[in-house]
């Protein structure tokens, strides 16, 4: 995965996360190049986006963890429409991948460094992260090369 070091900051002007207490720490994972969900300690399921209890045993014994970055696209869609200020005319298409983790949970991200022909179902692609200010690092997928 790529650390903070490798991270390329972004001119970013575009709608961001909120960072609540609850999302803190996957953000946190993030600014050091490390994808990370919860787990519950109870039954052991992974589970993104984040949540206060287990979505099988709504026990709220749950940690965070690492995760490996991989996975494979599960679906996709090209982006041609500016719907929000902040993006300019060089930055579009761009590709939108709904991610099937290697540890089982799905995850929406941006697909890089891939032209839209090349995009697949099942595409093994793996995290990478790209800043775009102090308090956000943003997990984008690209292709495995491993």
């Amino acid at each position: 995965m790529a650390t903070e070091s490798q991270a390329p900051e972004l001119s970013y002007d575009k709608p961001l996360p909120p960072v609540l207490e609850l999302t803190k720490p996957f953000w946190d994972g993030c600014r050091e190049g490390i994808l990370q969900i919860q787990f519950c300690n109870i039954c052991d399921l992974p589970w993104f986006p984040p949540a206060e209890a287990c979505p099988r045993c709504l026990q709220d014994d749950w940690e965070w963890r690492p995760i490996s970055g991989h996975g494979t696209v599960w679906s996709w869609i090209r982006m041609w429409q500016k719907y929000f200020p902040g993006w300019s005319p060089d930055e579009y298409p761009y590709t939108i991948a709904l991610i099937k983790l290697e540890e089982g949970p799905y995850m929406y991200s941006t697909l890089v460094d891939i032209e839209d022909k090349d995009v697949s179902c099942d595409l093994a692609v793996e995290v990478d992260f790209r800043k775009v200010n102090d308090e956000i690092t943003l997990p984008v997928f690209r292709p495995a090369t491993t």
